[in-house]
């Protein structure tokens, strides 16, 4: 399911979008997708111009994320034992090794990583 962050980082990543590029990269219905630009549009989420087509993101939203890519990196480690398995939201992972491993995850505003190394 398309979350309202799934569509601002779909419109951040489009060079000069507009209604006609999203919709078809959303593989969604201009009408409903307009819906959806006016309602953010009304909330200053994004910049939305409906006889145009035209959308861009709004300054302040904009400086948001580059002042969240300039700090450090929310960081994390998962030990997952060897054999097991475990659940983050709805994905499941699974060690199927010998040996333990460790999950070590990176989350940025534009980047997340997941690295998985050995224990030791």
């Amino acid at each position: 399911m398309l979350t309202t962050a799934d569509l601002l980082t779909i419109i951040q990543e489009q060079k000069n979008p507009n209604i006609n590029q999203i919709a078809k990269k959303l593989e969604i219905p201009q009408d409903y997708l307009h819906e959806i630009l006016t309602t953010l549009h009304r909330h200053n989420l994004i910049e939305y111009d409906s006889k145009t087509g035209k959308i861009t993101m709004p300054k302040w939203l904009t400086n948001i994320n580059k002042k969240i890519e300039a700090t450090k990196p929310t960081t994390g480690e998962i030990i997952l034992p060897r054999y097991q398995e475990i659940q983050i939201q709805d994905i499941t992972i699974g060690n199927y090794t010998k040996e333990p491993l460790a999950l070590k995850i990176w989350i940025k505003a534009k980047r997340k990583e997941i690295a998985i190394c050995n224990i030791s």
